[in-house]
């Protein structure tokens, strides 16, 4: 996209946020982003470290939940890389993460419209607003970029994380299509769960699944499917969404479905002395889930990282940080 000299990334202290930047950096691009405190040393040290951030990273503090707390970050940007969210399956409810992560949404929207210089917007949404269907699809349904979670239901099981995903990117979509001259457009991202390598120094969300896996602190393997994609590909998907002036709507981002057992065994393969478990929970053998992320693989030119290099890099980041001592 001409003209994207500078971008702004939300929530760049995150697993996600802090590799957009790198590979903003790596590609040459300016970049902002914004922090709950950029003076938390912890978690800026490893953004300030990456080539090119000391003439090329500037950070400015951020709330949510705070209306127009994006706008000083946004000046000079044209494009903004929303990865900022809650993220935490534990104590949900909806104050915690439906009104955060709606409300942030919105708020860094609203300051964008306020911004003409910004022409595009990639929101980083979930694979869990496209297929947490709640019993409502067949197993033979093919789960596509379209498709959207059921609502109603999630709210009804009080699955608040599915919901907050869900609710901010329909409120994104909502919002754009009421601007009577629109200077930006929206393209979304949902990827899975997401693994690899971690540039923060703190053990994030997604990486604990492995991490479980790793020490034992998961002792039997639940007998289901995982989709997974690697952090690498989620955040080149990202970057390619504005590069690409044709890209457009929404990307779902899955790169592999292995059943829990193949995750196990990926992280033998990769750290033969990890404590992983052995036992396969009892019961049925679960269907598997089918997906098609070839609007990804055509419109962003994304070339899915598999299973066992990507449950290999996150061991080995898990080990370099000093999570696990193997």
């Amino acid at each position: 996209m001409a003209g994207s000299n500078t971008v702004l990334v939300t929530g760049g202290s995150g697993f996600l946020g802090s590799y957009c930047i790198k590979l903003l950096l790596e590609r040459g691009y300016r970049v902002h982003t914004t922090v709950r405190n950029p003076n938390n040393e912890k978690k800026v040290a490893h953004l300030k470290a990456l080539p090119g951030a000391a003439d090329r990273l500037t950070i400015f503090h951020a709330d949510l939940l705070q209306e127009g707390s994006f706008d000083a970050s946004i000046d000079g940007c044209s494009v903004v890389l929303h990865t900022a969210s809650p993220f935490f399956l534990q104590n949900q409810t909806p104050e915690t993460l439906v009104e955060p992560a709606v409300q942030g949404t919105l708020n860094l929207l609203r300051s964008v419209s306020r911004a003409p210089h910004v022409r595009r917007v990639v929101l980083t949404s979930s694979s869990a607003s496209v297929y947490v269907h709640c019993g409502t699809k067949p197993a033979t349904h093919v789960f596509k970029d379209d498709d959207w979670s059921h609502e109603d239901l999630m709210r009804k099981n009080e699955q608040w994380y599915y919901v907050s995903k869900t609710a901010a990117e329909r409120e994104a979509w909502s919002f754009v299509a009421k601007l009577t001259e629109p200077h930006f457009d929206l393209v979304t991202m949902c990827p899975t769960l997401t693994l690899g390598p971690m540039l923060q120094p703190e053990l994030n969300q997604s990486s604990q699944k492995i991490f479980n896996f790793m020490t034992g602190a998961t002792k039997e393997i639940p007998r289901a499917f995982k989709t997974i994609v690697a952090v690498r590909d989620v955040a080149l998907a990202h970057i390619v969404a504005f590069e690409n002036p044709n890209a457009s709507g929404r990307y779902l981002l899955i790169g592999a479905c292995p059943t829990e057992k193949e995750l196990c065994d990926a992280i033998v393969a990769a750290c033969p002395t990890a404590q992983v478990p052995t036992t396969v929970a009892p019961g049925a053998d679960p269907v598997m889930m089918l997906t098609d992320c070839s609007k990804a693989e055509k419109e962003l030119a994304i070339r899915f990282i598999g299973t066992r290099e990507m449950v290999a890099e996150t061991c080995a980041s898990l080990i370099h940080h000093g999570f696990v001592n193997i």
